[in-house]
């Protein structure tokens, strides 16, 4: 299994400036060589395929079986009998089998002239002409430029990138810089972890103000330096002016898939807006995931409403007749992919929930009892469904032999996980909690996960929840007696 995570990072080297401006140049030029990189690999791809329409007898069948398909799908327009169609359709399906197997073969053909005609291999050729291009850049730097443009380009190339339906790619300034895992040692000294780069660099991880034992991070990092996980490439990009490592590390769940549960282990999922869902479990204060991000539906939501108010225009100029008609069905076909978003973002979020709970060994996940009603203010998106979520999360769960288990969702963001105690305004924004009894201080996300995980409020009925009770008692203060 693959995670990622960020360590932000500074440099301790005695040469400071010349590391930050190493890092600085080799950012700008691997951001230049990757769009090299991609017109190298593009001009590659025009010159193979002029080699395929050099081939006479290629084109010959090439056009020979486009005729055939051509015609079998006139007979299907035309008023022909259904033994005709069907027949129409076989050609079609059996024609269009020997197209793509006459391209793929004078595909392989073209690879292999036009290799012998560089005398390499094309990627070898499109890395040699970017480290020409660029002779400051590191070979890993030009390695992974010609390969992250070789395989980007065949990706867009099944994307419709020749018929136009998508532009060649091109990648921004700010793109991450690529750094191989064995480039990256890592060593701990007087509490502190290190990291040794390329060129001499040294940086030190910063775990922010808390105590680096009880961090996630640090545990991570621990785990890093006993050979528990494994170093993969990873990147380095600067992200408000901080100097940001974007870790991925591979874990060997071999061992963890033949553990058992741990007993008495429960997972605790916060559902909210920022942050969709944050996983805590009820034993440990530093194991955590936050699943999903503001950002997605923030994203999602802006092209939606853009397309809303078109069709709403559309639809005031439309006053009858087919035109309108079209229209509200292009309406109807916007609410749809609006759900059809919320689902496979619930498939989402309910895959990662339960990966974090087997991940863990955790034997039952605790869900706040929340209903579709309740939670639509805390939604961008009007179609989103809590309960679906709640659903999918379940049937994912039964296939691990996971409970899934309610819990009252009174008061659980307003209670210390520390200490228990609960007094209104503790959550203090909607990422800090702090306790005014003993001081505690955590991501307020978290401390809600924490409270959810150990909870016993379990209930069933949604009338049982002290959370309803009080919101009944609330509206019915707001009701005014005549």
């Amino acid at each position: 299994m693959i995670i990622a995570r960020k360590v932000r990072l500074t440099v301790v080297s005695d040469n400071r400036n010349e590391a930050y401006s190493f890092l600085q140049d080799e950012m700008y030029y691997h951001y230049k060589a990757l769009n090299f990189a991609m017109n190298h690999v593009y001009f590659n791809y025009v010159a193979k395929e002029k080699i395929k329409m050099a081939d006479d007898k290629y084109m010959e069948r090439e056009q020979k079986y486009q005729h055939a398909i051509n015609q079998a799908r006139n007979i299907l327009k035309e008023d022909g009998t259904e033994k005709q169609k069907e027949q129409a359709k076989k050609r079609i399906e059996q024609n269009e089998k020997n197209l793509k197997k006459l391209r793929q073969s004078a595909s392989k053909e073209a690879r292999e002239i036009f290799s012998q005609a560089i005398s390499s291999a094309e990627r070898t050729n499109t890395a040699d002409a970017v480290q020409k291009a660029f002779p400051t850049l590191t070979r890993d730097s030009v390695d992974f430029a010609a390969s992250k443009a070789t395989t980007d380009f065949n990706n867009d190339l099944k994307l419709g990138l020749l018929s136009g339906e998508r532009a060649l790619r091109t990648y921004k300034r700010n793109n991450p810089l690529q750094v191989r895992g064995r480039n990256l040692k890592f060593h701990k000294e007087d509490g502190s972890y290190y990291i040794k780069f390329v060129k001499g660099i040294t940086f030190k991880c910063l775990l922010g103000m808390k105590r680096q034992n009880n961090t996630e991070l640090a545990k991570t990092l621990d785990k890093v330096l006993d050979d528990t996980y494994k170093v993969c490439d990873s990147s380095v990009e600067y992200r408000d002016k901080k100097l940001i490592l974007n870790l991925t590390l591979q874990i060997d769940t071999t061992a963890r898939q033949e553990q058992r549960k741990i007993e008495g282990r429960i997972v605790g999922v916060d559902l909210g807006l920022k942050v969709p869902a944050f996983c805590a479990l009820n034993d440990s204060d530093y194991i955590r995931q936050r699943i999903g991000d503001i950002e997605d539906f923030l994203k999602v939501r802006t092209q939606l409403q853009a397309r809303y108010k078109r069709l709403q225009r559309a639809l005031k100029s439309a006053k009858g007749g087919k035109g309108r008609e079209k229209k509200l069905k292009a309406l109807e076909r916007f609410r749809e992919h609006e759900k059809n978003f919320a689902k496979t973002y619930n498939h989402y979020l309910s895959k990662n929930i339960v990966h974090f709970a087997v991940l863990y060994g955790a034997e039952q996940i605790n869900l706040e009892l929340l209903q579709m009603a309740e939670t639509q203010n805390k939604s961008v998106l009007r179609n989103w469904s809590y309960y679906q979520l709640q659903q999918m999360i379940e049937y994912k769960a039964a296939k691990e032999g996971i409970e899934v288990k309610y819990i009252d969702p009174y008061h659980t963001s307003q209670t210390c996980s520390k200490c228990g105690h609960y007094e209104a305004g503790q959550r203090e924004t909607q990422a800090v909690f702090t306790c005014k009894s003993c001081g505690f201080t955590e991501n307020a996300d978290f401390n809600a996960a924490r409270n959810i995980a150990k909870s016993t409020a379990y209930i069933t009925d949604k009338r049982q929840s002290e959370y309803y009770k009080q919101r009944e008692k609330e509206s019915e203060s707001d009701q005014v007696t005549v």
